[in-house]
């Protein structure tokens, strides 16, 4: 067994030997003794030795680590088969993933019919809503490719109008006096070939005009000297006149153009381009709005789609919770509903709600003792410390351990049991392993404190305390010796003042002893049993 030990004798054979270990020491011959008011049992001869500090506190048994076994499935189900209590769940169970509890799933798999059919419409709507972001997509590309189609087109009207150099210089700059790009050197396009053409024809008319005029001259002449009719010379005046006519027309058709018609298919041009671009905008804004609309329907319907999804496997997860398999060996020991809910203990047909404890599994490889350590002793507990642990059930037999924490505040059942008792919980773990060892068996544990070398020591009986707190020891001649003491275990006392190695004192003090005239003092038993042998 590793680790130290500290044997625990039962009572009776505690105090035998420690009489038989007195009497040993004191007086090699037994039968040699002689009966005396105090005899070699009642003495004690003080030595140096090794003193352990010990705490001894009792126990329940529990497992070091262990897991609760709870309803995971959200709805309240009825238990169809659960193991037995007190089964062993081995590796192996686990391995083979051994069922502990099944729960009754058929209302779940109703509804997952259901939630399948939820998937399946969700599933098209969001293949619905894919596609039509796809068909927006092409409708928003070709939409924006028309609008700039006619801002190309609106701008080459614009070219054509009056020009590429003046439509670029206008389009940079607009005009604000649209008649004067007439007079501009720049122009160019329609614009100046309509100028051309109707300056032309301005052009013309003079030429006709001054030849219908030229040809009058003559014909009057000509009239004059009666060569010519009347008809001929009215004629020709008629000519004039009609050649005048067609000049006058032809200014006035250049006025109009300049004054107005230049103006109004310049303006209709600039206000093409101009919606042209507007349009460009407002086409690229609703596609963009379009679009927008579109991939929020998708992405709402892409997480309704998740959600139906998770929803179903998530259904489906809980009816597989339905069978709750072995995780980790241990002992089932079942876990009784709360007092309010008038069920009654765990068995098949009882309805569970969720997240209800129905199993506790500890690991019972590695068992702890829970005890409860006075607060004038939790200072000398530490973690890690040694300790034996003794199992009542198992009695000559002692487990060793170590201390696994101390609680830093005061156990509040105890103080709510008694307000004015400070105890604190300490976990010892078990160091071995027994297949024997339970849940809930009472053990005692013994904790190593402290061990103090080479120090006087001597029974505690032996000391004897007044009113003032003074203490003493006596001699075999009923001389008193005050003494100053130091630490103890539950068998001895260190002293250190006042005695020396080697001095016998009284193991009872005489105000203690029995002296009547029946004969020796009988030997006190000692308050708390020998622990060291």
């Amino acid at each position: 067994m590793n680790g130290p030990r500290f044997p625990f004798p039962r009572p009776a054979l505690r105090q035998a030997l420690y009489a038989l270990a007195v009497a040993l020491l004191l007086c090699p011959c037994i039968s040699c003794r002689k009966p005396a008011v105090t005899t070699a049992e009642s003495e004690f001869t003080v030595k140096r030795s090794t003193l352990d500090i010990t705490i001894v506190e009792t126990g329940s048994l529990e497992a070091a680590e262990s897991i609760d076994i709870v309803s995971e499935v959200p709805q309240t189900l009825k238990i169809l088969e659960i193991v037995e209590e007190g089964t062993v769940i081995s590796a192996e169970d686990v391995k083979n993933g051994k069922a502990l509890i099944k729960l009754d799933a058929s209302t779940l798999t109703d509804q997952l019919y259901q939630l399948e059919s939820d998937q399946e419409s969700t599933r098209a709507s969001f293949t619905e809503a894919t596609e039509q972001l796809t068909i927006q997509k092409s409708e928003n590309e070709s939409n924006i490719r028309a609008a700039e189609l006619n801002v190309t087109y609106a701008r080459n009207d614009l070219y054509r109008l009056v020009g590429d150099a003046l439509a670029e210089r206008v389009l940079k700059d607009k005009a604000t006096d649209i008649a004067t790009l007439l007079d501009d050197k720049q122009l160019g396009g329609q614009t100046k070939e309509d100028l051309r053409r109707l300056q032309s024809d301005i052009e013309l008319a003079r030429i006709k005009l001054n030849r219908a005029e030229e040809k009058l001259k003559y014909t009057r002449k000509l009239f004059e000297k009666q060569f010519v009719s009347k008809n001929e010379l009215d004629t020709d005046e008629l000519d004039v006149t009609t050649q005048q006519m067609s000049l006058v027309s032809a200014e006035e058709k250049l006025q109009i153009f300049r004054r107005y018609d230049f103006v109004r298919d310049f303006q209709k041009t600039w206000a093409s381009q101009l919606e042209a671009q507007e349009k460009k905008v407002r086409a690229e804004a609703v596609a963009r709005s379009r679009q927008a609309q579109t991939e929020a329907q998708l992405k709402s319907r892409d997480g309704a789609f998740e959600r139906a999804k998770q929803r179903l496997e998530e259904h489906k997860r809980n009816i597989e919770k339905c069978t709750i398999k072995a995780t980790q060996p241990g002992f089932v020991i079942y876990q009784a509903p709360q007092h309010w809910e008038n069920k009654g203990p765990i068995r098949a047909g009882v309805e569970v709600r969720p997240q209800q404890t129905l199993i506790r599994l500890p690991d019972l490889s590695r068992m702890a003792v829970i005890v409860k350590v006075h607060e004038a002793q939790v200072d000398g507990v530490t973690e890690k410390q040694a300790a034996s642990v003794r199992v009542d059930a198992m009695p000559g037999k002692t487990f060793a351990g170590d201390v696994d924490k101390k609680a830093v505040i005061p156990s509040s059942q105890s103080r709510w049991l008694n307000p004015d008792l400070k105890v604190y919980d300490v976990k010892v773990i078990m160091r071995e392993k027994d297949d024997t060892l339970r849940p809930g068996m009472t053990a005692t544990v013994e904790i190593l404190s402290e061990r103090l070398e080479n120090v006087l020591q001597v029974p505690i009986q032996s000391v004897q305390t007044d009113d003032e707190g003074k203490h003493a020891v006596f001699r075999r001649d009923g001389s008193k010796v005050p003494v100053k003491i130091g630490k103890r275990n539950r068998i001895f006392i260190v002293v250190e003042e006042g005695l020396k190695e080697g001095d016998v004192i009284c193991m009872n003090p005489p105000a203690l002893q029995d002296t009547t005239a029946a004969g020796p003092a009988a030997p006190a038993t000692p308050t708390t049993p020998a622990k060291k042998e």
